[in-house]
């Protein structure tokens, strides 16, 4: 699907979804290289509990080791550390936003994925502060509202989804804790000034065409464990319920 200038739509095949407004590269956020080697990191425990009681994605929280160690250290050490994603949704259209990661990316390089995403740095406990960076260092977005109140209340747009433990060491990522939030976004008005050292393109998908893809291993696309893409995809059916009874 693509929105043209005049908001009508065309059916078109997911590889030619395109995003709806021109991309600009001016971004006051964007960090300079794509990522940050010296980057510190609190290293947790793995998702298998002493109990051999599996991580619940919607009630438990990674537990630390009492460790901290730099980007590439976790990364050559297959360390479990934690991250985050944001994931851009236009329900009335059925449609998600993926950005293109850039070449020099040290995980998934050139792919399509996540709308916007990072690691969570150490001393950093509410992951939406982490979120609402990337936003604005990857995209350009700058105006997610900011609500009253202690975390974890302070960004009432970011739909928390699920804490999903990906472990992706073994084919080209990372072993993460992964904290899934949602943004409602219009994606005929949705302007991105993309961080050009981490992102090179952004486009809005189908849901469904999105999903076929992860599914089939497309390898365009970055991949997901199989409780990531079941929870995401779950979410999503429900957030576009909830859009359709409004």
């Amino acid at each position: 699907l693509i929105m043209n200038t005049n908001n009508t739509t065309e059916d078109i095949s997911p590889q030619q979804t395109t995003p709806t407004n021109p991309i600009r590269c001016n971004n006051p956020h964007a960090l300079k290289t794509a990522q940050e080697a010296d980057e510190l990191f609190e290293v947790m425990e793995p998702p298998l509990t002493g109990d051999g009681r599996t991580f619940d994605m919607l009630n438990d929280r990674p537990k630390s080791t009492g460790q901290f160690k730099i980007r590439k250290e976790v990364h050559r050490d297959k360390d479990w550390h934690r991250s985050v994603h944001v994931w851009l949704v236009d329900t009335k259209r059925g449609l998600i936003a993926l950005q293109k990661r850039s070449a020099t990316k040290d995980t998934f390089p050139g792919r399509w994925d996540i709308s916007a995403a990072g690691h969570i740095e150490a001393g950093v406990v509410d992951s939406r502060e982490t979120a609402v960076r990337e936003l604005a260092e990857e995209l350009g977005i700058d105006d997610v509202v900011k609500g009253g109140g202690p975390p974890p209340h302070h960004y009432p747009e970011l739909i928390f989804g699920f804490t999903c433990p990906a472990e992706q060491a073994g084919w080209g990522g990372c072993n993460a804790y992964e904290d899934v939030y949602f943004l409602e976004r219009d994606s005929a008005e949705c302007n991105f000034a993309i961080g050009v050292a981490e992102v090179t393109d952004v486009k809005w998908m189908k849901i469904h065409d999105f999903e076929q893809a992860l599914r089939n291993r497309d390898e365009e696309y970055v991949p997901r464990v199989d409780k990531y893409m079941d929870a995401f995809f779950q979410h999503l059916a429900s957030m576009m319920m909830c859009m359709k009874c409004s």
